[in-house]
């Protein structure tokens, strides 16, 4: 009787998730600007990897290494990293208002390129330069390196934005120059953006001055002081990561994107800005993307990979050993669609449970353990497909980033075992009874 009424309840949970929730959920994950945020910040994923690389390479914790390279490229053989930072990490925001306005625009079905173009002028046209003086005594205006990276991300994100929506909102209104349809329309597109952009670059030209009225000086002051530093602290504290954490991988649960549609659009760009303001600035962000991205998704999302090598060495079910290698490989890699639906974990409510709990965990013991100094900061960008412990020591650039990552490899195998074993069990019977089924 009791197992039926904890039947029941389950039913009517699932029930609730799959007729309420999932709806709401999956049009969050097709909103348009979550979307072309998501794609924006993506686009700069690279140049951080980059970046990141250029430093470990020039910072390597090795003091024997760092002599090595001195004794055979002189004492500024490290002199590249400034460069390729400047470089990468150096024109992130730029990039980012780039391809989120460009993509914004094509969700609407015109062309994206012009609006991420102008979108990149109205960046300029906001941020005021920084007054110099040069070899004569002469002041000169320029934008500094440093002044364009992911520190300005959230005005860069806003910008974005805005002109995307004011672009294709004239273009379909048709306030634009049409030429005929003999000319190119590599020559065409730019006549199609003319006005627009004027009306675009004009009325961020009048915020800019506007805002060089206000107390704070600029526009990008503005959105640091009112909006994004109390939304980073919120979003990037401890509570705030462990609502995104949950939020993702409940999502994850019943087959959606969690990731697509919570990490990348929403939080990412803060962890990103935390990250940046470690790296330029000194600042003791614990929570990065690099953080969540490697402590977190150790063999995939649900920090699954525990799972996988239980199931390699422990399983007496035939799909639990057949799901286990073919998992492991992928999962080494932190991808592990092979368990999220081999198992499965969608839908299954056994599963669910520690796939949403042992994430959660992992980042409760990083951020515990950082907080308190036995962590270092993860500053470094890697690719997400890098290995656990390989990972743990390169975005921290020390052996206690491996040890993080073992201690929560530890706490997730620990909240998984009762209920992957559980579910071995149960699919074990299943395939014995199977068997005697078909002999009877």
């Amino acid at each position: 009787m009791k197992n039926k009424v904890k039947s029941n309840g389950s039913g009517k949970v699932m029930s609730f998730m799959e007729e309420k929730f999932l709806p709401v959920a999956a049009k969050l994950g097709g909103q348009r600007h979550l979307l072309a945020l998501r794609d924006g910040v993506v686009m700069i994923m690279p140049l951080l990897i980059l970046g990141a690389f250029s430093m470990i390479i020039a910072e390597f914790p090795i003091q024997a290494f760092l002599d090595f390279m001195a004794r055979v490229f002189g004492e500024n053989w490290n002199a590249f990293e400034g460069v390729i930072m400047n470089a990468t990490y150096g024109i992130s925001a730029v990039v980012a208002c780039f391809g989120v306005a460009s993509s914004l625009v094509n969700s609407y079905g015109e062309k994206g390129t012009p609006a991420g173009i102008i979108a990149m002028a109205a960046l300029f046209a906001i941020i005021v330069p920084t007054s110099l003086t040069n070899g004569d005594g002469e002041t000169v205006q320029a934008w500094i390196a440093g002044s364009l990276d992911a520190t300005l991300l959230f005005t860069a994100l806003i910008t974005a934005l805005i002109v995307g929506e004011i672009y294709r909102f004239l273009v379909q209104k048709r306030f634009t120059i049409k030429l005929p349809s003999s000319v190119p329309s590599a020559v065409s597109d730019q006549f199609t953006a003319l006005l627009p952009g004027t009306v675009i670059i004009i009325l961020f030209t009048v915020i800019r001055l506007v805002f060089a009225a206000t107390p704070w000086g600029g526009f990008p002051e503005f959105i640091s002081t009112v909006i994004s530093t109390p939304l980073r602290h919120l979003g990037t504290s401890y509570v705030g990561t462990l609502i995104a954490c949950f939020a993702e991988h409940l999502l994850w649960s019943f087959g959606l994107h969690g990731s697509a549609i919570i990490i990348f659009p929403i939080f990412e760009p803060m962890w990103i800005t935390n990250m940046a303001e470690n790296i330029s600035a000194g600042a003791s962000n614990i929570v990065t993307f690099t953080f969540y991205e490697n402590g977190v998704w150790m063999g995939g999302s649900g920090a699954t990979l525990p799972v996988v090598i239980y199931m390699l060495i422990f399983a007496k079910s035939k799909l639990l050993k057949n799901v286990g290698r073919i998992g492991i490989a992928p999962g080494l890699f932190n991808i592990n669609e092979p368990v999220t639906f081999g198992l499965p974990i969608v839908l299954n409510p056994i599963l669910m449970i520690p796939y949403i709990l042992a994430p959660m965990a992992c980042m409760t013991v990083q951020y515990i353990g950082t907080a308190i100094g036995l962590f270092p900061l993860c500053n470094n960008m890697v690719p997400w497909t890098c290995p656990v412990l390989i990972s743990g020591f390169l975005t921290t650039g020390s052996i206690m980033g491996v040890v993080a990552q073992l201690c929560g490899l530890a706490v997730s195998f620990l909240i998984w075992l009762p209920f992957i074993r559980a579910w071995d069990i149960k699919c074990f019977k299943d395939e014995r009874l199977a068997t005697e089924g078909a002999e009877a």
